[in-house]
């Protein structure tokens, strides 16, 4: 037999029990909630970054492209039998090739963007063709050449490289 006073307890201790569970399941599932929404946030910014990233890298092969075609135009004429040897060689083989102007091979301006030749390598059917922009990107083109080796037919796609501590843009 029970008194009466402790079915009052008796409740009361039920209650207790009851809320002191719902307050650290809302507490867990609210943090659940912060937690979830915080990481879907994070990818959303990473994707973001990712894709501002792609489009400034495009951007970047964009301009070294048209640099590259800027080099093909002034490759011909009388800069075309240039094609035949390496950069290395241009100076030293400038008086073979009559009317040729060096300097328009070395370096020229597409769309406000300086651009400077690194090298040019020649080889059979096509050359490796290296450019920098001024501000240090550099870029890498294979050029499919004439049977002549004096006319560029195409221009390959860009390849981006690194810099070089020994090759500075000056």
């Amino acid at each position: 037999m029970l008194f009466p006073g402790s079915r009052q307890r008796l409740s009361a201790t039920r209650q207790l029990r009851a809320t002191g569970f719902v307050l650290p399941l809302a507490l867990s599932a609210s943090a659940v909630l912060l937690l979830s929404s915080a990481s879907i946030h994070t990818l959303s910014l990473q994707g973001r970054l990712r894709f501002q990233a792609a489009i400034q890298r495009e951007q970047v092969a964009d301009q070294l492209r048209s640099a590259a075609q800027a080099f093909t135009t002034m490759a011909s004429g009388a800069e075309a039998c240039l094609l035949l040897w390496p950069s290395v060689e241009w100076a030293s083989r400038h008086d073979s090739c009559s009317g040729a102007e060096l300097s328009s091979l070395l370096e020229g301006t597409v769309a406000d963007q300086p651009w400077q030749l690194l090298s040019w390598q020649p080889g059979p059917g096509s050359g490796d063709l290296r450019l920098a922009l001024a501000d240090g990107r550099r870029a890498k083109f294979r050029l499919v050449l004439a049977a002549d080796g004096t006319q560029i037919l195409g221009i390959s796609d860009v390849q981006l490289i690194g810099r070089d501590a020994a090759e500075p843009f000056s």
